[in-house]
């Protein structure tokens, strides 16, 4: 595919921190199967700003890893109310801020264990369309 235009999305992600970051090796081996619980959050901040909240926790009996992660969307159309834009921020969090996870988690693990953490690549939608 040869993209002949950017076409830039309405929302636009201006800023991207890690609030929370926490690790604990247990043992010297270290079993490669883990479990994810992840839960993202949003929050307006004014008619043109809102804030998603991604945090990941990866664990086994042998290690513990979490992450707090917050993105800072700009809106270009300041007509979206506050609800939709909780929203919004719930399911962009997920959809962008796990690309930003997934590399922390692997990048510090790969200094903790012999095996680094890589997540998973996961479907969005689905991932949101199970969500409680």
């Amino acid at each position: 595919m040869n993209v002949a235009e950017l076409v830039r999305h309405p929302a636009q992600l201006i800023h991207v921190e890690t609030v929370r970051f926490s690790a604990e090796k247990k043992s010297q081996t270290v079993s490669r199967e883990f479990n994810v619980e992840a839960s993202t959050e949003g929050e307006s901040i004014d008619e043109n700003t809102g804030k998603s909240h991604i945090r990941i926790k990866v664990y086994n009996d042998d290690f513990w890893v979490e992450e707090e992660k917050v993105g800072v969307f700009q809106f270009e159309d300041k007509s979206m109310d506050p609800q939709t834009a909780v929203r919004f921020m719930e399911v962009q969090g997920l959809r962008i801020l796990w690309s930003y996870v997934r590399e922390d988690l692997y990048s510090i693990t790969a200094k903790m264990l012999e095996v680094p953490v890589m997540l998973p690549t996961i479907d969005v939608m689905q991932t949101v369309e199970k969500a409680k």
